[in-house]
């Protein structure tokens, strides 16, 4: 140790320094989401799943140091989520019958912070009636699963203030290894918002009943860029198809307008039904590498 070296005590000191003005700044970032609140007033929409995306790959990107990233992201999460809820309360339900106790429950408790109330529901309906009834602002629901009998999202194919929208997909970062496998949409009242990098939903009605290539074409040709389709009929209904694509899409999206009023097109009603932001990959929070040693 040289006289220019900090003593174990300086640094300790200036470990406390830091903690006061991170302190500080958190309490200023309290003030102004308060002052948003007030800005927004009752009735407008708080949970900004789009916003809350860009944050957190604007942090992820921009972070340096052995700090591992997924660490950052959930700091930021329960920072997210506690200030979201000075905006207005909110609490989640979650579908847990085909999930342990360490599935949906943990995967929402993780994303939506430590103090958010969540409610167990033993059926999709469940769920369904809890956020349209505004009992629930969020729902977590399993991912959609090849051809189910009775999938979830049919029940979205409705038009009506209290018919929620898909707004998010989980993880958005692999927060635990309990979460391995594991994947759920969010669903909400509040709607879908852009995030710069998306996905989103669309359920058509197969008209003309064609295969699945005949209708990526016919999807393609109103540039729709299809990453999945996933079929549901039932007796003697035209069969629906969840179709699941690259970027943003609202009901206001003209491309759903002119799908739906071409009388030329194989497709019948288009229903958008929410969006989500792409997650962080595996390559955006791996740790940064420094250079290599000089020749």
């Amino acid at each position: 140790m040289t006289a220019d070296t900090p003593s174990l005590d300086e640094l300790r000191r200036e470990i406390d320094e830091i903690d006061v003005a991170v302190h500080d700044l958190l309490m200023r970032r309290v003030a102004l989401a308060d002052a948003v609140g007030h800005v927004k007033g009752e009735g407008g929409p708080f949970i900004r799943p789009g916003r809350e995306a860009r944050i957190l790959r604007r942090l992820v990107a921009r972070h340096e140091g052995p700090l591992p990233k997924i660490v950052l992201v959930s700091i930021w999460r329960e920072i997210i989520s506690a200030m979201t809820a000075l905006e207005g309360p909110y609490a989640v339900a979650v579908y847990t019958q085909a999930t342990s106790q360490d599935g949906l429950p943990a995967l929402a408790r993780a994303h939506y912070g430590a103090e958010r109330p969540i409610s167990a529901h033993q059926t999709i309906l469940g769920v369904l009636r809890a956020v349209s009834d505004g009992h629930a602002t969020v729902g977590l629901l399993p991912l959609p699963q090849g051809e189910e009998a009775d999938p979830w999202w049919r029940n979205l194919v409705r038009t009506g203030p209290d018919v929620p929208k898909i707004i998010a997909r989980l993880p958005f970062a692999p927060l635990d290894r309990r979460f391995e496998g594991l994947e759920a949409l969010a669903i909400s009242l509040a709607p879908p918002e852009a995030s710069d990098r998306d996905r989103s939903y669309l359920v058509v009605e197969n008209a003309a009943q064609l295969s699945r290539g005949g209708l990526r074409d016919a999807l393609a040709r109103a540039d729709f860029h299809v990453v999945d389709m996933q079929n549901w009929s039932a007796a003697g209904k035209v069969p629906w198809v969840l179709v699941e694509m690259d970027g943003f899409l609202d009901a206001t999206d003209p491309r759903v307008r002119r799908l739906a009023e071409d009388d030329d097109s194989p497709i019948g009603q288009v229903w958008a039904i929410g969006s989500y932001a792409v997650p962080l990959t595996a390559e955006e929070l791996a740790p940064d590498v420094g250079p290599g040693p000089s020749a």
